[in-house]
């Protein structure tokens, strides 16, 4: 359409001006929705992970200009020193350099002494010995392997007397039957294999240093044996746990392979789930893992089947089927069906973070401060009773909470849902009734940041697993993982934990399992030989 065409209609020329605005502005929209996107990718693969800010929290006016001063500004000249004067204190130094090595360790005294022709002085008398002066070095022996021998005697009967033919000492009881490995092999290689994160070929190579060839299929079935021998002790724990009546959770995903022969061997992998079910620091250390070969649902429905208590959960729609496994109640809501859900913010956070790093800066800005508030509040009041602690939020994180949900109103109207920041605020907005819950109860985090540190070691298990091999695998690495981590929790050493459950599970009665749990076992003294 040329200059005078437009003139002489101008009323068609003011709707096409008008629809090349809102194509303008529609381009624009999505220009920014994928730069942002762009930065966000940028960041997970190249930049820092961290989530901490640099800016101070108590400034809350911020504006773009303001923060890219901020991040981009030298740093500051040193300023000249002031001599001040400052009372005499003590202060306590922190340990360097030799530390001290522990006295439960065997010393083997190797001697050093001087020529004995220097020991006889010019007269002929012996010098006498005034002394000495010990140095000390730890010392590291490779691990030894030994062939334990059960000799089980045999007895006949003597001629003419009624009785067995035959008789001999019955065999052990054994947690696995017919089993090449000592116990003790089975403990070394499930604390490496699920508490150190080293894969069954690390460990066959590491035998093979000793002329030990044991295959990695051959420990994994040990493990897959040891893992399901031992659910009468995991759901022991996961009993303690369920009597505290608060439980964090959270999951991740990891690589299951597949025993169908039909499908080609790059479809044979599939994404399962590990989930880690947590008390909280002043609860206990119970930790209880559950494997699912998928998210659905079903496996959290089926893990909290019974349970009656809070939820401290992440967003994922499956948490709100489980209040259906609680306790029934005359009353609506999900405290009456036995189930309450509590919020993350640590997930909120994260996504006003997202939006502060590649969105709207400014109000992305205000919001992880106010935040940070409320983080400021839980570290003054963590080592405080429950009364002091409801107080101290409903004085401080009250008001912080009332000034986070006002901006929230305000600005979900005018922002564009599929920016960062409108994502961050809907997040907010869904589940404000669940992040605040926690104000009111003192006996709750304020994130789920319990469960998600028990999953990290999952993470860099399966980089070196790379799979789990089958179903049965994937439970019974659960089981075991449930018992390292919680006996970690617990303070108590995992390997002489699970070497003293190996040879006492087989024996003991249900009813006696109490005894073994991390809190009440008492390590076995070794005994003293004559």
């Amino acid at each position: 359409m040329n200059l005078e065409t437009i003139i002489a209609q101008p009323a068609e020329a003011l709707i096409l001006l008008k629809k090349q605005a809102e194509m303008n502005a529609l381009y624009e929209k999505e220009i920014k929705s994928l730069k942002e996107r762009i930065e966000w990718l940028t960041r997970q693969m190249f930049g820092r992970k961290s989530e901490r800010t640099i800016f101070n929290p108590q400034q809350l006016c911020f504006d773009s200009i303001l923060i890219e001063a901020i991040e981009n500004r030298p740093p500051d000249e040193p300023a000249a020193a002031v001599e001040t004067q400052v009372p005499a204190h003590t202060r306590k130094r922190a340990p360097h350099g030799r530390s001290v090595l522990p006295d439960h360790l065997d010393r083997v005294i190797e001697e050093i002494d001087i020529p004995e022709e220097q020991k006889i002085r010019a007269d002929g008398r012996e010098l006498p010995r005034i002394g000495y002066d010990d140095s000390e070095k730890l010392v590291y022996e490779p691990s030894r392997f030994h062939v334990k021998v059960t000799r089980r005697y045999k007895y006949g009967n003597l001629e003419g007397i009624e009785g067995p033919g035959v008789i001999q000492a019955p065999l052990p009881e054994t947690l696995i039957p017919r089993c090449l490995a000592d116990d003790t092999l089975l403990a070394h290689v499930a604390v490496s294999k699920y508490g150190d994160h080293l894969p069954a070929y690390r460990l066959e190579h590491i035998f093979k240093r000793s002329n030990i060839r044991i295959s990695r299929q051959t420990m994994c079935g040990w493990m897959a044996s040891l893992g399901i021998a031992l659910w009468p002790l995991v759901r022991a724990i996961k009993r303690e746990l369920f009597k505290i009546g608060l439980v964090y959770n959270d999951d991740t995903p990891i690589d299951l392979l597949e025993a169908d022969e039909r499908k080609p061997e790059s479809k044979k992998i599939r994404t399962a789930r590990m989930w880690a079910s947590c008390a909280g620091p002043r609860d206990g250390p119970w930790t209880v893992f559950d494997f699912t070969v998928t998210r659905e649902a079903e496996g959290p429905k089926r893990f909290f089947e019974g349970y009656s208590g809070k939820i401290v959960c992440d967003a994922y729609s499956g948490y709100g089927t489980l209040s259906e496994t609680g306790a029934p109640a005359d009353q609506a809501g999900d405290e009456a069906k036995g189930i309450v859900l509590y919020g993350c913010w640590a997930h909120a956070r994260r996504y006003f973070f997202n939006a502060y790093k590649g969105g709207d800066r400014k109000n992305g800005a205000e919001f992880v401060a106010l935040i940070k508030l409320l983080y400021d509040v839980e570290e003054a009041i963590k080592e405080k009773g429950h009364e002091e602690i409801l107080a101290e939020r409903q004085e401080k994180s009250r008001p912080i909470l009332d000034t986070i949900k006002q901006k929230i109103d305000a600005l979900l109207p005018i922002t564009p849902p599929k920016s960062l920041l409108g994502k961050a605020l809907n997040y907010a907005a869904n589940y404000w009734d669940r992040l605040t819950r926690y104000v009111d109860d003192p006996q709750a985090n304020i994130d789920n940041n319990v469960a998600e540190n028990a999953i990290r070691p999952i993470a860099l298990s399966r980089k070196n697993w790379l799979f789990i091999g089958s179903r049965e695998s994937g439970e019974a690495a659960a089981n075991i993982m449930s018992i390292i981590c919680t006996c970690k929790r617990a303070g108590v050493e995992p390997f002489s934990y699970l070497l003293d459950v190996i040879r006492r599970l087989p024996s003991m009665k249900t009813s006696n399992l109490d005894e073994l749990l991390p809190t009440n076992w008492v390590k076995p003294q070794p005994s003293v030989k004559s």
